[in-house]
Formats: C-alpha cells, structure tokens, sequence
C-alpha cells in the first residue's frame, strides 16, 4: 500500500518558485523529498511548526517600553 503525500508550491511566490525548480532539477520529485527527509531523521533534525502560536494577553505595564517600527 502506498501513501501519496502532496506537496504544493506557489509559482507567484519567488522563494516557494525558486523550491519548485530546484526540486524539479534533482530528478525524480518524491525520490529527492524521502531522501531530504531521511538526512533530516539522521541528523536527528525536527520540522519546527510553521502553525502560528496562540497570542499571549499583556497588560498595559507589561507593554510599556516596547517600540513597534513600522
């Protein structure tokens, strides 16, 4: 039994563009991600969320002092 997993880029985006080529360029497309992901697992690497964290309340004081550029 296999599992298709899929993987979308957007061509209107220049960095998730540049991926996509460069993904395409290495050969067979889910060849070159299991072996991205098996160097990962050797390296013991983990995928960090890219999931927002939830906001955290601050009080007034707790704000003071800080300086949002725009």
């Amino acid at each position: 039994m296999r599992k298709v997993q899929p993987v979308s880029f957007s061509l209107t985006d220049p960095f998730e563009s540049q991926l996509y080529k460069y993904a395409m360029d290495n050969g067979a497309f889910s060849k070159y991600i299991k072996r991205l992901i098996q160097r990962d697992m050797e390296r013991g690497s983990r995928v960090v969320s890219t999931k927002k964290a939830p906001a955290h309340k601050m009080s007034m004081t707790q704000l003071s002092g800080i300086i949002i550029e725009p």
